[in-house]
């Protein structure tokens, strides 16, 4: 039973009690006395009734406590009527008696389970309460009217006075459940995201997770996706996750959204839950997107946005992305009650996106060369995956550079490990300067490195093979201790879509035309440096 309505009932039953010691203290004949034994007898069986009423019994309650309170009054205004002669006060206790009859009045909605994962509680409306309220104001003023000659001032005033602590008392009720709505539905959330986060460790997991939860938890969104913050450019990005009709999965706009951009990036700004109940002010909202992000809007042939929630995730006091969730069967289908219970999701979603993210991190450093400090192979392969996911999307290209230093192992032989290591660090060296920042480059083997560049083409990848090439042979000719080691460096290009559409085919693409390079040193710098040592040997 409702804590608050069990608090107002008690206090009406202390009332009531007191009222009816009141009139028991009166000098009354034993069959008088003996009615009042059966009217008290009578209350109480009505108020153990109504505190005590069965759980099959609950979705009645209201009606049952319409009854009583209709019961209660006509009890008390027969046992006053007939008292007031011998009751000085008797306006002050029938009026203390009528409003702790009303105060008792259950008008607390009655609730029904709601569908799953529909948010909060169904109210019943409170239709028989207000019915039995009026009863109960008729039953007073015939009491007052019978009894109270000529007084209708008093009448007036001590009528307003219970409607008004009626409504103090049921305001009062209704805050109650409101909260308890409020923390019913964040334990739903709570529960729900926990179940669906699993064991989920990287961040793309984690976004779906949320997903998942989103959709359980409010069964009306249509589509839903979670941006990232990315430091690097300051732009909101997907972790290649999105929610639609179908479910969780790959896919969606390729949204790459600047804070304060379209629906997302508004929600990032205002560090708030922000909800666009209809399609005017969810359009109005998408009206900043810029051209290129609508192109890959319409691109993804999703429906129109009817209404629209989001909300900031938010981790420490800073902000680090969103969580944006759509409508495209009906308007309203978020009310501004429903910003608490997604901004809590909001927040739980962000520790754990945030946890995902340290993991990776961890992840990463594990796995980085001891020699050269770049990533290895198995980070490498989530990169391009990630590459080339992006690249399929946006329609775009992506290329790689498969790199091989060469003769090594005839280096190693002449000058020694250490002259080896600090060949593969230069090398790492070379390519930390000449790679954009969102490049990536990792040790795949001894001596091969892979490069990754989103969105080059061949010529571009080809230039920047190159550069790499002659950076690295004038980087170790001017070492003093590599100066005479000739090292030189092979490469291969694969690029997406042209060569391969799959992470395997790029990289088998790109190894194949490494070996090719080498065997005929089209590509090396080796060949031409061989040349030039052949030329100025003296003749």
């Amino acid at each position: 039973m409702h804590l608050s309505r069990r608090y107002s009932q008690a206090g009406a039953g202390i009332v009531g009690a007191a009222v009816a010691i009141r009139v028991l203290t009166l000098q009354v004949s034993p069959g008088e006395r003996l009615l009042d034994a059966l009217l008290v007898a009578a209350a109480l069986c009505i108020g153990l009734a109504l505190l005590r009423l069965p759980s099959r019994w609950e979705r009645h309650r209201q009606t049952a406590s319409a009854a009583g309170a209709v019961a209660l009054a006509v009890i008390a205004a027969f046992r006053l009527h007939a008292a007031a002669a011998q009751l000085p006060d008797f306006a002050l206790v029938a009026a203390v008696a009528f409003t702790a009859i009303l105060v008792g009045l259950d008008t607390d909605p009655a609730q029904t389970a709601s569908g799953r994962g529909a948010g909060p509680l169904n109210r019943v409306p409170w239709g028989p309460a207000l019915a039995a309220a009026g009863v109960v104001m008729v039953i007073f003023v015939a009491l007052w009217t019978t009894t109270v000659s000529g007084d209708f001032g008093s009448l007036a005033v001590a009528a307003v006075a219970m409607v008004g602590v009626k409504l103090l008392a049921a305001g009062g009720a209704e805050r109650s459940l409101d909260r308890l709505d409020s923390e019913t539905r964040r334990g739903h959330v709570y529960s729900t995201l926990g179940r669906k986060l699993g064991v989920a460790r990287d961040v793309t997991s984690v976004a779906s997770a949320v997903l998942e939860a989103c959709r359980e938890i409010f069964p009306a969104t249509s589509t839903g996706m979670v941006l990232i913050n990315d430091p690097a450019d300051g732009l909101l990005k997907s972790p290649g996750a999105f929610l639609s009709s179908g479910g969780v999965g790959s896919g969606g706009p390729a949204y790459e959204l600047a804070p304060g951009e379209g629906l997302g990036g508004a929600v990032f700004v205002a560090e708030r839950a922000e909800v666009w109940p209809t399609t005017l002010s969810a359009s109005m909202a998408q009206a900043s997107l810029r051209e290129a992000n609508r192109v890959r809007l319409r691109r993804s042939k999703l429906g129109f946005i009817r209404s629209a929630v989001g909300a900031p995730l938010r981790v420490d006091g800073a902000t680090i992305g969103a969580i944006l969730l759509t409508s495209e069967r009906q308007e309203n289908a978020w009310a501004e009650t429903d910003a608490p219970i997604i901004e809590a999701l909001a927040d739980e979603a962000a520790r754990a996106i945030e946890r995902a993210r340290r993991h990776e991190d961890e992840m990463a450093k594990a796995q980085l060369d001891a020699v050269t400090g770049m990533a290895t192979r198995p980070h490498l392969l989530g990169v391009v995956d990630k590459e080339v996911a992006r690249a399929s999307r946006r329609e775009g290209s992506l290329a790689l550079i498969a790199a091989d230093i060469d003769g090594f192992g005839e280096l190693n032989d002449r000058s020694g490990h250490e002259a080896g290591n600090r060949v593969l660090e230069t090398f790492a060296g070379v390519l930390q300067s000449i790679l954009r920042r969102e490049d990536s480059a990792a040790r795949v083997g001894a001596v091969e490195f892979i490069c990754v560049l989103p969105g080059a083409d061949r010529d571009q990848a080809r230039a920047v093979a190159a550069r790499i090439q002659q950076r690295f042979t004038t980087d170790t000719a001017g070492d003093q201790d590599l100066g005479r080691s000739g090292a030189t460096a092979s490469i291969g290009v694969a690029v997406y879509p042209t060569d391969a559409q799959d992470v395997g085919g790029l990289l088998d693409a790109a190894s194949r035309e490494l070996a090719a390079a080498k065997e005929s040193h089209e590509l090396t710098g080796r060949s031409r440096l061989r040349r030039r040592v052949r030329d100025a040997a003296p003749s």
